[in-house]
């Protein structure tokens, strides 16, 4: 979920009403603790009512999961249950805190209860935070985004063109691939393409670039063998392969090299393979940003389930020595 720009004006009323409510709870703790001299905990009036409204609020944030899955709990939109969610359990630390005492309780269950609700609200707001950044982010650097499990399938498109390519104009090394490699006359009409799919922006099938096809170019053994040695195996792989290629710098030394070896007619192979890695490093990029943007779910949801069970335990043992 996004905050601020365009939905800062739905974000302002809970913003508002969180801090309203937040000041008015103090309030009252804060008048409980002049009047009794000592810090109000649980039992008190403040703390019980923050307690009772914290664990409500926990219950509701815990329903947001089976909201997703459950076809007639999709009450309202997902973007106000995600809105009511981010805010509300924003609240509940304030209401929680005075709840505990600030953090002066004992027993291990309270302290248990108390770090358990602390983590699920510090991994809800590092999740927050990194939503407000990696999607722009990689709308700038990562501009052959394509849909993450698309990743490989449209990697081994781009490599099937590439090496048609290759295979169409540069000539065969019999030595390192055999006589049985060499290809046949290419198709004058014959061409390469590589195409891209932007998912944040709805273009599908956008047409990167188009190399012809027209005939071997002789002395290109050296970009055949640097194509199915290095090129192929990342384009399949990407950084799973171990190959150089996935460090930009030594892509560009590796290709400038080849470049300074070939035919300059050999240039249009060379540029589109690079072109080419350059495009998978995207997709590297991109998977790895992926993992950030929805890793820390990993963490936050068995936390929170976590923590509705001690919740469950915390409950009928508070009011049994209340």
């Amino acid at each position: 979920m996004r905050i601020g720009g365009k939905t800062w004006h739905r974000d302002l009323p809970w913003i508002v009403a969180m801090v309203l409510l937040a000041v008015v709870a103090s309030g009252f703790y804060l008048a409980e603790y002049l009047a009794a001299g000592r810090l109000p905990g649980g039992s008190s009036r403040t703390g019980f009512v923050c307690g009772v409204i914290a664990g409500g609020i926990v219950v509701f944030e815990l329903l947001l999961w089976p909201r997703r899955r459950v076809r007639s709990w999709r009450l309202g939109s997902a973007q106000a249950w995600l809105r009511a969610h981010v805010w509300l359990g924003l609240l509940a630390l304030p209401l929680a805190l005075m709840h505990a005492r600030l953090l002066f309780i004992g027993g291990w269950l309270n302290w248990a209860l108390t770090a358990l609700f602390l983590a699920v609200i510090v991994s809800g707001i590092w999740g927050l935070a990194v939503q407000q950044w990696i999607p722009g982010w990689m709308l700038e650097q990562v501009p052959a985004e394509t849909i993450y499990e698309q990743i490989d399938h449209v990697a081994a498109q781009h490599c099937r063109e590439a090496e048609r390519l290759v295979r169409g104009m540069c000539v065969a090394d019999p030595a390192e691939h055999g006589g049985d490699d060499a290809a046949a006359d290419p198709d004058p009409d014959d061409h390469a393409v590589i195409t891209g799919l932007r998912s944040m922006t709805g273009i599908q099938g956008k047409v990167l670039q188009v190399v012809q096809i027209h005939a071997l170019i002789p002395g290109t053994a050296a970009v055949r063998r640097m194509f199915f040695a290095e090129v192929k195996p990342y384009l399949l792989g990407g950084r799973r392969s171990g190959s150089s290629l996935a460090s930009r710098a030594t892509s560009v030394r590796l290709f400038a090299a080849l470049r300074d070896s070939s035919p300059t007619e050999a240039a249009v192979v060379i540029d589109h393979l690079e072109r080419t890695c350059d495009i998978r490093r995207q997709f590297d990029l991109q998977a790895r940003l992926h993992g950030w943007l929805h890793g820390w779910l990993l963490v936050h949801v068995p936390l929170s389930v976590a923590l509705g069970v001690l919740l469950a335990v915390h409950v009928p043992v508070a009011l049994w020595y209340w």
